[in-house]
Order: structure tokens, then sequence, then C-alpha cells
């Protein structure tokens, strides 16, 4: 699924990767999708094949406004060599809802075997929900795994390189730029709507890094539901019920401990889904999960 937007993701790393490979039973892919208008956006593809039957998940615009999870569904046909996978339904968005606002990504393209040495590139079609044609355009992917290695290799080079400042090898760390992109980062007054058929939902909330004294309160449809908490390492588990067609969670930095920002991180856990969040909030920023009911 994807919205329009403006996000481009190191476009550059990704057009130096042309090799890749693919895992028995599941796949990762990291790359783009380049619209008709020629605009690009960041795409991230989990496929796992089970005798034939594609499923897993997509993420657009990474890390971007639009932000968007959705699950994928699809098929490898060992005959014709024909792969196809399509968006089925969004599992999260960081874009305003809307029952008309997302295009649903169509995909079918040829491999020579469901795990041979092929990128997925190809066009697609996009489609909203009632069918309708939305938006057209092509996707480029490198299988991750083959990325992640790349850019250790380039990492090395840069620290060994006599012409690059040492400040600057401080700084920059391909490595260090493709870990953030599978950061789910929650930011300031920013909303991340997930959908759920689960009655309730737990929240388990810790300190992934060193531990600094953040402080939080947790609230839901605007009533306290955790006051004035302490991040650490020990996971505090919340149950929140969904008695409601929509449940608004929100989480209030009340300071930034020794280290800013305020980062707790917080595992949003149904029935099906497990997302990862990063808080990444000064004191008095606020962001926040809306939980909507599909059933």
């Amino acid at each position: 699924m994807f919205n329009k937007s403006k996000y481009f993701v190191f476009i550059l790393i990704l057009l130096l990767f042309n090799e890749v490979i693919y895992a028995q039973n599941e796949q990762e892919y990291l790359g783009v999708i380049k619209l008709n208008d020629s605009s690009f956006i960041s795409y991230r593809l989990n496929l796992v094949e089970n005798n034939n039957i594609i499923s897993g998940y997509s993420i657009t615009d990474i890390g971007g406004d639009h932000e968007t999870k959705s699950n994928i569904t699809g098929e490898y046909n060992d005959k014709t060599n024909m792969l196809s996978f399509k968006e089925v339904g969004i599992i999260y968005t960081k874009s305003e809802v809307s029952d008309y606002d997302f295009c649903y990504i169509h995909f079918e393209g040829k491999l020579n075997t469901i795990d041979s040495k092929k990128n997925i590139e190809g066009k697609f079609i996009g489609l909203y929900n009632d069918g309708g044609n939305c938006i057209n355009g092509e996707i480029k992917l490198r299988n991750i795994e083959k990325i992640e290695k790349k850019a250790e290799k380039i990492d090395k080079l840069i620290q060994k390189s006599k012409r690059v400042d040492t400040t600057i090898k401080s700084s920059v760390s391909v490595t260090q730029t493709l870990d953030s992109l599978k950061m789910n980062i929650l930011k300031p007054n920013q909303n991340l709507t997930m959908f759920s058929a689960s009655s309730e939902l737990k929240l388990n909330i810790y300190d992934a890094g060193k531990v600094d004294g953040d402080k939080i309160n947790i609230y839901v449809n605007g009533s306290i539901f955790l006051r004035n908490y302490s991040v650490d390492k020990n996971i505090k588990q919340l149950t929140i019920p969904l008695n409601s067609k929509s449940t608004l969670i929100e989480v209030l930095a009340l300071n930034t401990g020794t280290i800013s920002p305020n980062t707790a991180k917080i595992e949003i856990v149904d029935q099906k889904n497990n997302i990862n969040t990063l808080t990444r909030l000064k004191k008095g920023e606020k962001t926040s999960i809306t939980i909507v009911k599909n059933n």
C-alpha cells in the first residue's frame, strides 16, 4: 500500500547493489517503487514461500510521514515461472485513514525459479479497495541480506581510506543507516493507526538502550493509564481493552533523562501482530497510537 509522498530513502546505495540471493523459504528485500510521474518511494518486502503459496508483508515510505505496513498474499507458478503478489490489508499506517486513500500494489513478474539469483523488478498496477485503478509504476528491489553485506564492506573501506577525514569516519556508517530503516520511530505529534480484530491489546514497554531515567505517562482515550513511569530494562506490560471502534493511546515524555531524547521501546501486540516501535521525544512532547477495530 502506498500514499504518494516526497520521502526518498538512500537510493544511491541501493543502485550499487546489483547481485541478490534468495533464502530457502523466506526472502526480504529493500528498494523503491517508481511511480509513473517519476517519483520514488522506499519499499521493503518480506516474502514467505510455502508450496508455491506466497505470504508476508510490505512496508512503504519507510520512516516517512506515510509509512504503511500491509499484508501480502500471492503465488509462484513453477510451470510458467511467474511470481505474483498483492497487498490485501493494512496492518498499520502513519497516514490519515480514509476508505479511499489507500492504493494497493498488485505485482506480477517472471523468475527462473523462486530461489533464483534475480532481483525483483517489474511493473505493478495500483488498485483501490473497490477495484478502481489508482496509480501504476515499477518495482526495483534488492535482497536485504546482500545489501547489508555490501554495506559492511563499504564501511570497512571508508575506515581504511586515508582520503576520508577522521571526523567523517566517525559520523558516517552505511550499516547504521540501513539499521535505522528497520526502526519504526514514533515522532512527536505523529499518529500511528493500527487495525486489529482483537478484544484487547498488550503494550510491552522497556528501554532497549542505555537506561538513563526517561519517564513517561500513558493515556488511553484521554484518561491516565500509566503515570510517571521510569523506563528501564524490565518489560512493563499493559493490557488495554479494545471496547470501542477506535481506541486512542498517547505517550507523553515527562523528561529526557540524562541522554536526550526520551526513548522508550514499545511493542504493540494483538492476536496476529507484533509491531515494534521506538519513541523519540523531547520533554513535553507527545506521540499517539490509534487502534481501529476492523471486525
